[in-house]
């Protein structure tokens, strides 16, 4: 077995962007990735530190994104949870609290290193970047780190900590970090990026519905069960039916 290093993390990150048909300068679309991979992701608000789970078993492939966390920080956690089912060899489960860069664990540092190179490819930051910004004693500018936070979905210190890596910070960068939702504000961002949401329902991404709908009506699982399952997902199967402009049929 090869002993993983950052550089095979990058090439194993760009190669991952390439079998799933995305650009290396380009955004992810989060839904649209997970659904491609059949990845069924559940999205709730769970209390506790960890961000995120993954679950892998021989035909299926689960996660587990804790909503109350920022926006920016489910998006890096679903980087980092897809490390464990699409590139770490032999995974089958972990609780995750991505973002820490703690090498202490090591395929918990991979997975983030490797969140951070599928998120915010090289490629793609440079070719944003104003060259006069680029040049020698030029310096990136606030406008440029939110611009790229903002276009590839991450926090602003998921962002500093990849600019730092590639080396386009020069001295320190903490003063980044200081009022990042006014300073998005000031540059005519939303919030939404750093917020943590409030009262999220459950959703999921993937088959969980038909699935659930498949045993019931196969008599794997009786009706009680299969109405419990979908409220799970914040669905009420015993409501009113409502048509498309929110009237009752």
């Amino acid at each position: 077995m090869v002993t993983v290093n950052d550089k095979i993390l990058e090439a194993r990150a760009n190669k991952f962007r390439r079998i799933c048909g995305i650009g290396n300068e380009n955004a992810i679309d989060f839904e649209k990735l997970l659904r491609s991979l059949d990845v069924l992701t559940y999205f709730r608000p769970l209390d506790g530190e960890f961000s995120g789970m993954a679950l892998k078993t021989k035909n299926s492939k689960f996660m587990l994104i804790n909503t109350k966390n920022s926006l920016g920080r489910q998006h890096f956690t679903i980087g980092h949870e897809l490390y464990h089912l699409c590139i770490q060899e032999g995974f089958s489960f972990q609780m995750c609290n991505a973002g820490k860069f703690d090498k202490k664990n090591r395929e918990e540092y991979n997975a983030d290193i490797f969140s951070s190179y599928f998120l915010m490819p090289e490629a793609g930051i440079i070719k944003q970047i104003p060259e006069e910004e680029l040049a020698w004693g030029g310096e990136i500018s606030l406008a440029t780190i939110i611009r790229l936070e903002q276009y590839f979905g991450v926090s602003r210190t998921a962002m500093l900590i990849r600019l730092d890596k590639i080396g386009l910070l020069r001295g320190d960068y903490q003063q980044y970090k200081i009022d990042i939702k006014k300073s998005a504000i000031e540059h005519g961002y939303s919030t939404i990026l750093y917020d943590i949401p409030e009262d999220t329902k459950p959703y999921v991404i993937g088959n969980y519905g038909s699935k659930a709908k498949e045993l019931f009506d196969r008599d794997k699982i009786s009706e009680s069960h299969y109405h419990s399952l979908m409220f799970d997902i914040g669905i009420d199967v015993d409501a009113p039916n409502i048509d498309d402009d929110g009237k009752e049929i």
